[in-house]
């Protein structure tokens, strides 16, 4: 019955949650990140740390392995593949790749055949659906798989792998927010992100900046960069959780919550913290980089993401960076500030050999030139260990580097599916916009927000 409930349910929707989801985006994105080429690291050559002997013994032993993704990600993938097929001879690793086209189509009806392929790819937001409709994955705690690379509050959330105790998935890279700091300015005024801080102390540094120069200013913003990376993280660390519940079908955060939330942000304009509303709608979505302030140097930092912190750094290419610490209030018992991963990586139950896939997954995460060879062909790497060999080896910078390890550390609880949706966000950019322009007083917003937000889920 199960099996036959995960066709139906996933010949329907798996398609429109792909294209919504985070893989084709972050495949795009993050394979353009790549600095160098990575198949030429010398793949022939054994690796530098000892890998213990196969679980298989001498049996010969195939096991296919699926993902999708482009000719840098499989270039990489194929070479790794290759190293642990040296190490052990008697096992053979059938790849399956291509685009993602149909990929998650043709998973769901393997997995009901029980055809899968013993090691699948998988997009973390459709990856519930396989959950909910039947037990088709391994606990990697049960076989045996070294999970001590991983930042505990990073592979502890559900959309990184974690479901009821139980490891099924283990993420392919890190994705989430960061603060990127021009340092040379930050020290020349005084500021320094280095620190565990507070929302409030952010607009004293901002009141410290326009002392030191009236042009100059703290933070580089847009409207939707206050959305995602303040309302939201704010809202979420005074409500103590996310503004829907998506389960009751209802919306949690609270008039005076989103109230107080529009009100900081309107001191964050008023105080100059930010620049005015008129001047960020020249660089509005992700048009930050362009922005002459920011190229010229007049901003101490900026909320952005992970992936695009070297955009950012390339647009002014002269002057020292680094990762800041983000915000959080001194009370709050949800941390905000969310990380998750572009993929998961789960082994099936179908699998006959599902310690042997463990055991190329544990390879494929904990060996060191396993984690070169890959470099950032998923995204930023999921393990504090592979970013530094990666930014040693010159293929990730140093303040990306940082931001992934401190978004990592957060472990906040992702946005819920109701505010984020694009009629939601809409509606909250629309609120922050019209705060900015002083059109209306954060009570006001707050209501009206509330209101359509509301609309969305009767």
């Amino acid at each position: 019955m199960k099996k036959k409930a995960l066709t139906l349910i996933l010949s329907l929707s798996v398609t429109a949650t792909l294209l919504a989801g985070c893989g084709g985006t972050e495949d795009s994105a993050k394979e353009g990140e790549v600095t160098e080429d990575v198949a030429e690291d010398g793949t022939d050559n054994a690796p530098t740390d000892t890998t213990p002997e196969t679980s298989s013994g001498d049996e010969q032993v195939t096991i296919r392995f699926a993902w999708w993704g482009g000719d840098e990600r499989a270039e990489a993938t194929l070479a790794v593949i290759d190293q642990f097929e040296k190490l052990h001879p008697n096992v053979t690793i059938e790849a399956e790749y291509g685009g993602n086209d149909g990929y998650h189509d043709k998973l769901a009806t393997s997995l009901a055949s029980g055809t899968a392929a013993d090691i699948v790819q998988v997009d973390p937001e459709t990856f519930p659906t396989y959950v909910e409709a039947g037990d088709y994955f391994y606990d990697y705690t049960e076989l045996g798989m070294d999970l001590s690379n991983f930042d505990e509050a990073y592979i502890s959330l559900e959309i990184n792998g974690r479901y009821d105790g139980k490891q099924i998935g283990l993420p392919s890279g890190i994705s989430g927010a960061g603060l990127l700091v021009n340092k040379d300015l930050a020290d020349k005024i005084g500021i320094d992100f280095t620190k565990p801080y507070d929302w409030n102390d952010l607009i004293e540094m901002g009141k410290k900046v326009k002392e030191y120069d009236e042009k100059l200013y703290l933070l580089s913003m847009n409207k939707e960069y206050i959305t995602n990376l303040i309302v939201f993280n704010y809202g979420k660390q005074l409500a103590g959780g996310t503004f829907a519940d998506p389960d009751a079908n209802a919306i949690k955060i609270t008039k005076d919550q989103l109230e107080e939330v529009y009100a900081y942000v309107k001191q964050l304009f008023d105080e100059g913290v930010i620049p005015p509303a008129s001047y960020q709608a020249s660089y509005s979505g992700d048009e930050l980089q362009n922005d002459t302030n920011w190229i010229e140097g007049n901003y101490v930092a900026t909320f952005t993401y992970i992936s695009t912190m070297d955009v950012m750094a390339a647009a002014n290419p002269n002057v020292t960076y680094y990762a800041g610490q983000i915000p959080k209030l001194s009370n709050a018992s949800e941390a905000g500030w969310a990380s998750n991963t572009p993929q998961v990586f789960a082994i099936t139950k179908t699998s006959e050999h599902p310690e042997v896939a463990a055991e190329f997954m544990d390879y494929f995460f904990n060996n060191e030139q396993a984690m070169e060879t890959l470099g950032t062909t998923r995204s930023v790497p999921p393990t504090e260990k592979a970013r530094k060999i990666c930014s040693d080896a010159g293929i990730l910078s140093e303040w990306t580097m940082e931001g992934a390890n401190i978004a990592a550390a957060m472990g906040g609880t992702p946005n819920d599916k109701i505010s984020s949706t694009n009629e939601a966000k809409e509606i909250l950019f629309d609120a922050v916009e019209s705060v900015g322009y002083g059109a209306k007083d954060p009570a006001t917003a707050a209501e009206e927000t509330l209101k359509l937000l509301s609309g969305l889920v009767e």
